[in-house]
């Protein structure tokens, strides 16, 4: 496929703060077994992309763990592959995010030397979907426009701030374009994927931050669209499309995919979602235990009652526990007689005999990455 990957890691780090305070924002859990990166990484793969680079700049060590030697991908390859592209050894990595021109700065080399394709898809993590990017270069292509922004069709007001809001006319030639702002019924929210040329990105890269300017959104399409210089093609996207931008998203999404109308578009067989593969022994379920809509991954120990919840690998849940509507990640350990609801429990937690828990639907307790309760 004559287009190279480029992937946002680190979008919304400081509203996932919870999850993202040791590790990246796309290296957080979800699903069980996945990690954020996995979903538009294997989407990419699935489209025929075998040159994609990850943007890094701060704690990504987990990261690094997770994609490994991309073997899992199909990206480990002699020409082209998968790189991660930490910021350069002289820079301030501790510095405020000055924007996505920033970060791609960090990629020119990457751009202009080993990956030369003529077409670059830009994408943000936080985004779970399972879609074919062939059909949106295509249209693309088509269209003539200089870029293409993936979105969304809302089919009902918005609650929090979308990125970015568009209107379109009937030829999906982008009318209007917002930033940071709700979406009303009818508009198109945009998945922070887009489409654009790999000449006119690196002349972007080069001239705006030799400026001094450093937001890729607002400073250059929304500058250039406003002035007539810039024409934006909006691709609609059908299928189901999850966006974690927050605690309370991220809880809501992860309970999702056990709805069957969310969790099988998701993970279908034609375009399968890949990971780093983990061997486990396959679940224990105790004599006594209860179980009720539920996602679980391998290795887990059930001897409690556990009732729509997604568990990652190797959890185990003591007899006589009760969870409920939780999102327990691996490794983590509910106590005999414990009671949870609604609650995030990140990786390698201990919730002790007989404790209690309770957030509420709208507002999770959420529990820290090691930690004993």
């Amino acid at each position: 496929m004559n287009m190279t990957g480029i992937i946002f890691s680190e979008m919304y780090s400081d509203e996932l703060s919870s999850f993202t305070y040791d590790r990246n924002m796309a290296a957080i859990p979800f699903g069980g077994r996945y990690r954020l990166v996995d979903f538009v990484l294997s989407n990419m793969v699935n489209s025929g992309i075998i040159n994609v680079g990850v943007l890094a700049t701060q704690h990504y060590h987990s990261l690094m763990d997770h994609l490994n030697n991309a073997q899992q991908y199909d990206l480990n390859r002699k020409n082209g592959g998968l790189q991660l592209l930490p910021p350069f050894a002289t820079q301030n990595v501790g510095a405020n995010h000055r924007g996505k021109l920033d970060d791609l700065r960090n990629a020119l080399d990457y751009l202009e030397t080993v990956s030369t394709t003529p077409y670059v898809l830009l994408a943000d993590a936080y985004v779970i979907c399972n879609i074919d990017y062939r059909p949106a270069l295509e249209d693309h292509i088509a269209s003539g426009c200089d870029i293409t922004l993936l979105a969304t069709k809302q089919a009902e007001d918005s609650e929090i701030d979308c990125p970015s809001v568009m209107r379109a006319d009937n030829g999906h030639r982008v009318t209007s374009y917002a930033l940071e702002c709700p979406a009303k019924a009818g508009d198109y929210a945009s998945m922070g994927h887009l489409i654009i040329s790999r000449e006119l990105l690196v002349s972007v890269i080069r001239d705006y931050t030799s400026r001094g300017i450093y937001d890729f959104q607002r400073d250059f399409i929304q500058h250039e669209f406003n002035r007539g210089r810039l024409s934006i093609n909006l691709y609609e996207v059908n299928d189901v499309v999850l966006r974690v931008r927050n605690v309370n998203e991220y809880f809501h999404n992860s309970l999702s995919i056990i709805d069957g109308s969310v969790g099988t578009p998701l993970f279908r067989g034609d375009r399968p979602i890949f990971t780093r593969v983990t061997d486990e022994v396959p679940c224990y379920y105790g004599m006594e235990c209860e179980l009720g809509c539920c996602v679980i991954a391998d290795g887990c120990i059930i001897e409690g009652k556990v009732e729509n919840c997604v568990l990652s690998r190797g959890v185990k849940i003591g007899k006589g526990a009760t969870v409920k509507n939780c999102v327990i990640m691996q490794g983590s350990v509910v106590g005999e007689g414990a009671s949870l609801e609604n609650v995030v429990v990140d990786k390698w937690v201990t919730i002790t005999d007989g404790a209690q828990l309770k957030g509420l639907s709208s507002n999770p307790v959420v529990i820290r990455k090691g930690v004993t309760v």
